[in-house]
C-alpha cells in the first residue's frame, strides 16, 4: 500500500514533526480546523491548500496577506515535488519541507542529524524548544481558543501521550471540555473521546497532580473503573489554578490558595516511560501559562463589560438631565431656580415644574428608594407618569392615587418614592400633597419659619392608599424650599449629620433677595460642613419665590 505524501513542519524554534497528507483538500493556515494550523498572527486564517491533482499534489495559495513562497518564489499555484520547500514571506515563521511518498536521501539525513527527543542527552534542550514556542505563541496575538490549543498540544508533545484535553469550569465550578487535541495536532469532537472522570474529579478536588502510569507512579488510580474500561496506560491530570492569593492581617502574612480554574488530561493506550522531574516541571509551567491566558482572558472581558456598563450608564445619565427642565420659571409674580447632584452617575431623585394655564405652576420634587441604576429608571419613570397626570390638572388627592396605582402595579414591594407636589396660583393660594417626604421649609418676609408635612403615604408602598390635600397662603416676598433627605443626611469627613436644624439656620439667616441666591447659600453652606467628603445619597434642591400678584 503506497504510502501517503508528507510535510516536514519545521518551527520558528527549529523544532521539526512530520504531518501526512491524509486528505485533500489540505488546508493550511492560522485557523483552527485547518487540517494544518500554524501558529503565526502574520500567517493568514486560510493561507494555502494542497490538492491532489492527477496524481500529484499541487499547493495553492487562498489569496493570503503575505503570500505563499516555494523554494523562494512567490506562487499561486505549484505542483509540488520532494524536497520542494515552503514557506510565508517570514524568515521567523513556520517552514514546511514536502517529502512526497517516499523517504528521501536528504530526509534520511535530516532524521540522522535531528536531536532525538527520547535521549536523555536532548531531552533538556527539546523542553526549551516546546516551551519556546508556547512563549512565541503567547505573544502573537492569536485568540484565546488558539493559545490555549497551543499549549495542550505542547503537553501532548511534552508527555508523548496521544490526546490532551483542557477542562475549564463554568459560572457553576462546572468542568467543561474547551479543547481537545490528538498527537497530530488535530482537534477532536467531545463525542470522539472520553476521559477517565474518576481521575479528573480526584485532581479537581484534591488540587494535586496525577500520573497514572504502567511505572506505577498511580496512587491506585490504574484499578479505577474508568481507566480499566478505557483500556488507558496513561493518564496524565494536572490542576490549572488562578495564582495563590496573599492576604494581610495586621502584621500577619498569609498564602490562600488560589481558585480552580480547570484541569488539563492527557491519556495514551500505549505504555508510556518514566516521566522526569523536569517533565512534570514543564507540565506544570504550562499548567501555569493556561491559568495566566484564562484569568487575562477574563479580566479583559469584565473590563471591556465595565466599559460597556459605564457606556450605558453614561447615556441613562444624559438622557436624565435632558428630562430635567430646560428653563424654569422667572414671572412677574413667581421665580423658580432648581439643581440635582447625584451621588453616582445616575440618581433617585428628580424634580419639574408643571405649568397649568391660568399663571399658575406645579412644583414637583421625588426621591426614590435605593440608589443606582435601578432608582434611576424608576425616578424617570416617575417623573414621566407624574407630569402626564398632573397635566390633566384634576384633584391634586386624584394625581397621588393614580400615580401611586401605575406604581404598585409595575414595580417591586422595595421599592417606592416620597413625592411633595404643590400647585401655586397668581394670588398666592398653594395647595400641595406631601407623601412621605422630608417637609419643604416656608420661609415668611414677615419672620418665621414652617415645615410643610403630612401623614400621607409615599407613592408605589400601598396600593389602597389615600392621599390628602393641605394648603397655605403665600404673601409676597416668600420663598419655598423643597428638597430631598440627601440634604439632612449629608456627612462630613466625621461623619456628622448635616441635619435639619442646620439647614433651617441657613433659610432663616438668608438676607438675599432672591432664588438663586438662596439656593446657592444652601450649596455654600453643606459644601463647607461636608469639606468635601463623598455623599451616599442624591441631593435636590428646588426653591420658589412668591412676588405677588402682578395685576
Amino acid at each position: 500500500m503506497p504510502r501517503a505524501a508528507r510535510l516536514v513542519v519545521i518551527e520558528p524554534n527549529g523544532v521539526r514533526r512530520e504531518v501526512a497528507i491524509t486528505t485533500t483538500p489540505f488546508r493550511i493556515g492560522r485557523q483552527a480546523g485547518n487540517e494544518l494550523t500554524l501558529r503565526d498572527s502574520r500567517i493568514s486564517r486560510e493561507q494555502a491548500q494542497i490538492l491532489s491533482v492527477n496524481g500529484g499534489m499541487v499547493l495553492e495559495d487562498m489569496g493570503s496577506r503575505h503570500g505563499t513562497f516555494v523554494n523562494g518564489q512567490k506562487v499561486i499555484k505549484h505542483e509540488l515535488q520532494p524536497k520542494d520547500q515552503v514557506d510565508f514571506g517570514m524568515a521567523d515563521s513556520y517552514k514546511l519541507l514536502f517529502l512526497g511518498e517516499g523517504a528521501t536521501i536528504e530526509e534520511l539525513v535530516e532524521r540522522v542529524e535531528a536531536p532525538a527527543p527520547s535521549h536523555s542527552g536532548s531531552r533538556e534542550l527539546y523542553h526549551l524548544g516546546v516551551l519556546l514556542e508556547v512563549a512565541r505563541t503567547l505573544g502573537t496575538g492569536l485568540s484565546l481558543e488558539d493559545v490555549l490549543t497551543a499549549v495542550v498540544d505542547a503537553a501532548i508533545q511534552v508527555t508523548r501521550t496521544e490526546r490532551g484535553v483542557l477542562l475549564l469550569a463554568n459560572d457553576n465550578h462546572e468542568l467543561q471540555m474547551i479543547v481537545a487535541r490528538d498527537a497530530q495536532r488535530r482537534t477532536l469532537r467531545p463525542d470522539q473521546l472520553q476521559v477517565s472522570q474518576s481521575v479528573v474529579k480526584r485532581v479537581a478536588q484534591t488540587r494535586r497532580e496525577l500520573i497514572v502510569s504502567d511505572t506505577g507512579e498511580d496512587g491506585g488510580m490504574s484499578q479505577q473503573e474508568s481507566v480499566a474500561r478505557l483500556e488507558l496506560h496513561t493518564v496524565i491530570a494536572i490542576p490549572v489554578d488562578k495564582l495563590p492569593v496573599i492576604e494581610t492581617l495586621d502584621a500577619t502574612i498569609s498564602t490562600r490558595q488560589g481558585e480552580l480554574l480547570g484541569v488539563l488530561y492527557l491519556d495514551s493506550h500505549v505504555p508510556s516511560s518514566a516521566f522526569s522531574d523536569l517533565d512534570r516541571e514543564v507540565l506544570r509551567t504550562l499548567a501555569r501559562e493556561a491559568a495566566t491566558v484564562v484569568e487575562n482572558a477574563r479580566l479583559f472581558a469584565s473590563s471591556r463589560a465595565k466599559q460597556r456598563l459605564d457606556h450605558e450608564i453614561e447615556i441613562a445619565s444624559q438622557i436624565q438631565k435632558q428630562l430635567l427642565p430646560k428653563s424654569l420659571p422667572n414671572l412677574p409674580e413667581v421665580a423658580v431656580a432648581g439643581s440635582t447632584l447625584s451621588c453616582h452617575s445616575v440618581g433617585g431623585d428628580c424634580f419639574d415644574v408643571i405649568g397649568l394655564g391660568g399663571g399658575r405652576h406645579g412644583f414637583f420634587v421625588g426621591d426614590i428608594s435605593g440608589k443606582g441604576v435601578t432608582a434611576a429608571l424608576l425616578a424617570t419613570l416617575l417623573q414621566g407618569v407624574f407630569f402626564t397626570t398632573a397635566a390633566m390638572d384634576i384633584s391634586l388627592p386624584g394625581v397621588f392615587s393614580r400615580v401611586n396605582q401605575y406604581l404598585c402595579e409595575r414595580t417591586g414591594e422595595d421599592r417606592y418614592a416620597t413625592v411633595f407636589y404643590g400647585v401655586l396660583d397668581k394670588l398666592g393660594r398653594f395647595e400641595y400633597v406631601n407623601a412621605g417626604h422630608v417637609p419643604p421649609l416656608l420661609k415668611r418676609k414677615a419672620g418665621g419659619l414652617e415645615g410643610l408635612g403630612s401623614a400621607n403615604f409615599p407613592v408605589g408602598m400601598f396600593s389602597e392608599a389615600e392621599y390628602q390635600s393641605a394648603r397655605v397662603q403665600f404673601e409676597p416676598g416668600d420663598f419655598l424650599v423643597i428638597y430631598t433627605d440627601g440634604v439632612s443626611e449629608a456627612t462630613n469627613t466625621r461623619n456628622e449629620l448635616f441635619e435639619e436644624f442646620r439647614l433651617r439656620t441657613i433659610v432663616e439667616e438668608f438676607a438675599g433677595e432672591n432664588v438663586t441666591q438662596l439656593g446657592d447659600a444652601i450649596r455654600e453652606g453643606m459644601r463647607v460642613f461636608t469639606e468635601g467628603a463623598a455623599q451616599s445619597d442624591d441631593i435636590t434642591i428646588l426653591v420658589i419665590q412668591y412676588k405677588g400678584n402682578a395685576a
